[in-house]
């Protein structure tokens, strides 16, 4: 009879352990943020070099950009969104050579279809050399640099939304437009 009770028993634990492991696993499903940082995706990207200017001792900087809407398409608000850019050196791709970071994209909430407006990520690593900037690219000990981007919503883990190479490229796409040569009149 003992041992009846005890199987009887025993078999209720595990009952109750299994019943308390499938609630757990039900319970660890997907959360919301999670749902809606996969949703999210770039848009009006954009990568360059940005120049930094010249030092006392006339070395030219340049920095990587990268350039991106963020564009919800969940079916819910995307609050609290943060948003991370690491650049990458070619020569070490698995060590970030700069970073960027937004604790927070927007005072406001990214509504469903919606994007935010214009984000620029700068790196905070550059290049620099006594060459001008556009010879910087032709120099023999450049290398290719690469960023990926990186946002969560909330709580969610971080999500990789994108990665490319940042091109040879100094400024903005459509920056052409404000810059004029010598002889031009406004």
């Amino acid at each position: 009879m003992l041992l009846k009770r005890m199987i009887t028993c025993q078999t209720r634990l595990v009952a109750c352990l299994l019943q308390a492991g499938l609630l757990f696993v039900v319970g660890c499903g997907k959360s919301e943020s999670e749902a809606v940082a996969e949703a999210l995706t770039l848009t009006d990207v954009a990568a360059y070099w940005a120049v930094r200017g010249k030092d006392s001792e006339q070395n030219s900087y340049i920095n990587p950009v990268a350039r991106f809407r963020i564009k919800n398409g969940s079916q819910v608000e995307a609050g609290y969104v943060q948003a991370m850019a690491v650049f990458k050196r070619e020569s070490f791709p698995d060590e970030p050579w700069g970073t960027a970071f937004l604790y927070s994209i927007s005072d406001e909430p990214i509504s469903p279809g919606e994007e935010s407006g214009l984000l620029t990520f700068r790196s905070d690593t550059y290049f620099i050399s006594q060459d001008t900037p556009e010879q910087m690219f032709h120099n023999e000990q450049w290398e290719r640099v690469f960023v990926e981007v990186f946002v969560r919503v909330g709580p969610s883990s971080w999500q990789s939304a994108l990665e490319l190479e940042v091109p040879k490229k100094i400024g903005a796409p459509g920056l052409e437009k404000f810059l004029q040569t010598a002889g031009e009149e406004l």
